[in-house]
């Protein structure tokens, strides 16, 4: 009899990861967009921060760790990061409500400070410090892609099928990784070279801007006004994502990349180092002052992934109070999309 109940305890619990996994949406961002956030994110780090991070990654590179949540997605004792990666909106909202949409905190706003303070705090032992940096890496990639705050009904848009580029595909898909694919076609030198040239292309004035507010749940409420332009701007459902989307969406799609990676920067270094990017910046400063140079933003050495840098042209940027892109007539909504 115990042991009927043990096995009946077992299928429950099968079949509980089960339909949690059915009803999570794809991770976000692909490799590519992860490795860019991340290394966008890690060039702002002061001394102090770099030789922090190196302590607790050892030899694994900031683009192997922005990753981890996502490779270790078969593996069981890991279910439970998986609903970890996105929040859910009701359908008619215009706005997220951590009251309304906290989940009790299992969601990606939640679980960004949950796993900033478990980093910040050096009582902690490594490996635990290693996991939250890991985490706090790739939830920051994922709150700023668009699809991750999203509505449960269609799974963050997994289930908004479209042709993309001439493939059957949908629209978390697009936005995870074929857009930026479509990006790298264009560039030489892969995700390295592009991270380098979003990062070349942020402005001081950007930077403080995209610093105002430290609040994921800010942040996510920014997200969230993109994926309703997304879903009011679908794609044409003739022509699907094509060219014509790419080039349309392109400057959100960049933007959202270097608001993740200067956001990530900023709360690494408070983490890792606290007041160390306030006092480099004063040394800088006083530096300039006394040679009487006029001051400018300090640029940290990379760690020893990071992309080279390289000059890019500036990219026009919707993010952070989007607006939908201009474009000579309003596309057509797709088939099925929400309004």
């Amino acid at each position: 009899m115990q042991s009927r109940i043990a096995s009946l305890a077992s299928l429950s619990i099968v079949v509980s990861i089960a339909a949690s996994a059915a009803c999570a949406p794809c991770f976000a961002w692909g490799d590519d967009g992860h490795k860019i956030v991340a290394t966008i994110g890690t060039a702002m780090l002061t001394e102090d921060a770099q030789k922090a991070l190196r302590d607790i990654l050892g030899d694994e590179t900031v683009a192997d760790a922005a990753v981890w949540a996502d490779k270790m997605r078969s593996d069981p004792q890991y279910t439970w990061i998986a609903p970890l990666h996105y929040i859910n909106v009701p359908r008619n909202a215009t706005s997220l409500d951590m009251a309304r949409d906290g989940n009790g905190g299992v969601q990606v706003v939640s679980s960004i400070i949950k796993y900033r303070d478990i980093l910040k705090d050096t009582s902690k032992p490594k490996e635990e410090r290693r996991l939250a940096l890991r985490l706090l890496i790739h939830f920051v990639g994922d709150l700023h892609q668009p699809f991750h705050v999203s509505y449960k009904e269609d799974l963050g848009g997994n289930k908004l099928s479209v042709q993309s580029f001439g493939k059957k595909s949908n629209m978390h898909k697009v936005w995870d990784s074929e857009l930026i694919r479509r990006r790298l076609n264009d560039t030489k030198g892969g995700w390295a070279t592009m991270s380098a040239d979003l990062r070349q292309s942020i402005t001081p004035e950007q930077l403080k801007k995209w610093t105002a507010s430290g609040d994921p749940a800010v942040w996510a409420n920014e997200a969230f006004s993109i994926t309703r332009l997304l879903y009011r701007d679908a794609p044409d459902a003739r022509t699907g994502v094509d060219d014509a989307y790419f080039q349309r969406w392109q400057p959100t799609l960049n933007e959202c990349l270097k608001v993740g990676g200067v956001r990530l920067g900023t709360l690494l270094n408070d983490a890792l180092a606290p007041g160390s990017a306030k006092a480099a910046k004063d040394a800088k400063a006083a530096k300039d002052a006394k040679s009487g140079k006029p001051a400018k933003d300090s640029k940290q050495q990379a760690p020893k992934d990071q992309a080279p840098k390289e000059q890019a042209p500036r990219d026009q940027a919707p993010a952070s109070t989007p607006t939908a892109p201009k474009s000579g007539n309003t596309a057509p909504k797709q088939s099925g999309a929400p309004e």
